[in-house]
């Protein structure tokens, strides 16, 4: 309860705020009016001084020369141009503030006081420095009166927690190039032969399109690789709810985003044991495996994943152990497939810089990173175009190679009609894929039904794209959604 404007009111703690702001505000500039107005005061008798001492002789004898007090005033007003109260000041000046030392004194105050003059109008004429002096008063409040919290805020005596009211389900996740995120019901999505037109996704604003679309739990961790090398987290649940055809909400109401940071790979984990490394890919072509559990972190402003060089940036991310392998495609085409263990990809601490994962030849950047995990050598790797193309090839055809290297050719590359490279997955024929395009559409199909070919191959399309729209992004369901 609060008197706003002479009338009691009960407030909100942000309103609360506000008019205490308001009000402080108000006590600034009036306290700055009044000093002001003291300094201003100060500087003009000491500007009669000065011009008094700079024709001292002169007025020395004005002053012998006068009969009366009030002559001698008008004499003065008339010799330095200075108005009455200066006069009278000059007249009341003591001998010895003639002296040398003295008059140093003056010029000295004089010039202190046009600075703080100065400063005291921008005060007034600046909004963000009188929240300033706002911001430094109550620091000092706080320092001199704040105590420790008296009260504590316990957990209740239960075993309950708040995702234990959440059901554990299967759930399509959304991210845009815009940052709107969301979380979608995996069969809302239904399956649809090769070549389909699809089912309408998100509602997008202009210029923004889906970056990253892939299946998750809803009691899963997510782990946010951003461009510039922090990670940050968040559960699958802590999404907002959507249907199909919305577009969410955006990741700066769950995440502390550094300036300029934007989300290059997000991966999804059940826990920090199950995986125990995290492995990270640049588009320069770096790689860098540190232990996931070093990420394990309550930190709302993210902890440092990588360090990059001048020019680098984060594109692919995944939680991996070192029975895995790691296959990465360039933008062109390329491929290099490589073992994960610590003689070919050693662990490192989260600042490392990395270790060289592939070389490209002119033009040429990693576009993504495929894991193939231990026990899916009957696996295909499966790529697609933005001109809504794709092909399936069976992974023995990527041989293992040592890290470093260019790699072989993944697909055959058609800046035409079939498009550039958008993705690759590592799939079998029980899975079925996910394919979203710049307008929203998205398409669930079976991997069964996209044709296998050979690496150095267009591939077979997957789906009929509306004018002016491409795929963006592709994602595997989880076989058991």
């Amino acid at each position: 309860l609060a008197l706003v404007d002479n009338v009691p009111r009960t407030l909100r703690l942000d309103e609360f705020v506000r008019h205490y702001i308001t009000h402080q505000i108000e006590v600034i500039i009036r306290r700055t009016k009044f000093r002001l107005n003291e300094k201003e005061k100060r500087a003009h008798i000491l500007s009669g001084y000065l011009k008094a001492l700079d024709a001292l002789d002169a007025v020395i004898a004005l002053i012998r020369a006068s009969a009366t007090s009030e002559q001698a005033r008008e004499g003065l007003m008339k010799l330095l141009e200075v108005d009455e109260l200066q006069a009278n000041a000059i007249l009341d000046m003591q001998l010895r503030r003639l002296a040398a030392l003295e008059r140093k004194k003056i010029i000295d105050e004089f010039e202190t006081l046009m600075a703080e003059i100065k400063e005291l109008k921008v005060i007034l004429k600046d909004p963000a420095a009188q929240r300033v002096i706002i911001k430094e008063e109550l620091k000092e409040i706080s320092d001199k009166y704040g105590d420790d919290r008296r009260t504590q805020i316990i957990a209740g005596e239960t075993d309950l927690s708040v995702e234990d009211l959440i059901p554990n389900q299967d759930v399509v996740v959304t991210i845009t190039r815009g940052g709107y995120a969301k979380r979608t019901k995996a069969d809302l999505y239904r399956s649809q032969r090769r070549g389909g037109k699809g089912v309408k996704g998100a509602a997008l604003k202009q210029d923004d399109i889906v970056e990253h679309f892939f299946t998750a739990s809803t009691h899963d961790w997510l782990l946010f690789l951003t461009n510039q090398g922090r990670v940050y987290r968040s559960k699958v649940h802590e999404l907002p709810d959507a249907g199909r055809d919305a577009r969410g909400q955006h990741v700066a109401n769950l995440l502390a985003f550094k300036p300029n940071e934007i989300i290059a790979s997000v991966i999804g984990i059940n826990d920090y044991a199950s995986l125990p490394y995290l492995v990270i890919a640049t588009k320069g072509g770096i790689v860098k495996k540190s232990p996931l559990s070093e990420y394990d972190s309550p930190r709302t402003g993210g902890l440092i994943a990588i360090s990059l060089k001048d020019g680098d940036e984060v594109v692919a991310a995944s939680a991996i152990t070192a029975k895995d392998e790691l296959l990465l495609i360039s933008k062109k085409g390329m491929s290099l497939r490589f073992t994960a263990d610590d003689e070919s990809l050693r662990s490192m601490g989260r600042s490392a810089t990395g270790v060289i994962g592939m070389k490209f030849r002119s033009g040429d950047e990693l576009l993504t990173m495929a894991t193939i995990r231990s026990g899916d050598e009957k696996s295909f790797v499966l790529t697609a175009t933005d001109g809504g193309f794709g092909k399936r090839t069976d992974i023995s055809e990527y041989r293992l190679q040592s890290r470093g290297g260019i790699g072989v050719k993944a697909a055959k590359v058609d800046e035409g009609a079939r498009g550039g490279l958008v993705g690759a997955l590592i799939v079998n024929e029980s899975n079925e894929i996910l394919v979203i395009t710049s307008g929203g559409v998205v398409m669930r199909t079976p991997v069964k039904e996209v044709r296998q070919t050979g690496r150095d191959t267009l591939g077979v399309r997957l789906v009929n794209l509306d004018q002016g729209t491409f795929v963006v992004s592709l994602a595997k369901v989880n076989d058991e959604d």
